[in-house]
């Protein structure tokens, strides 16, 4: 049950990462301005744009990497693959969107955002795994029913 409401939230928050990311630069400045403005607020102006994108960037794919170590049950599974979305993205950013600029400091950040997300549900993601374990050892390797022991 957890890891399908897992599934589910995750394929939520991929729109949400697909809308922010492969939009042209004119729909991303708008998410952007208002965070840039509320992160130096929140921080009294010691925080410039280049630092608030440092830690957007890192902060986009913690969901992802925190719901994908709960619905696959692996840390580092879950890594990898925020890595290969982020080259995806930034792969698509480069080809399709000249008004974006993709840079490998963005994967690098996504994916520093991904592993902080895995390690942190690491502990529900063992345990979802040892769950399972659990569970299908005490069944049966094959479908047993009463009408067959007799």
């Amino acid at each position: 049950m957890i890891r399908r409401s897992a599934g589910a939230l995750l394929a939520m928050y991929t729109v949400v990462v697909a809308k922010l990311t492969l939009q042209p630069a004119a729909a991303e400045e708008r998410a952007f301005g208002l965070l840039d403005r509320v992160m130096s607020h929140l921080s009294s102006g010691r925080l410039d744009w280049t630092e608030t994108e440092l830690l957007a960037n890192i902060a986009l794919f913690i969901p992802a990497g925190f719901l994908l170590a709960v619905v696959l049950g692996r840390v580092w599974a879950s890594v990898l693959l925020c890595l290969t979305a982020s080259i995806c993205i930034e792969l698509a950013q480069y080809r399709y969107l000249p008004t974006r600029v993709p840079t490998m400091d963005d994967v690098q950040r996504n994916t520093i955002g991904g592993a902080i997300g895995a390690v942190v549900a690491w502990p529900a993601a063992h345990a979802l795994r040892t769950q399972r374990r659990a569970g299908a050892l005490a069944q049966p390797a094959w479908p047993v029913s009463a009408g067959m022991l007799r």
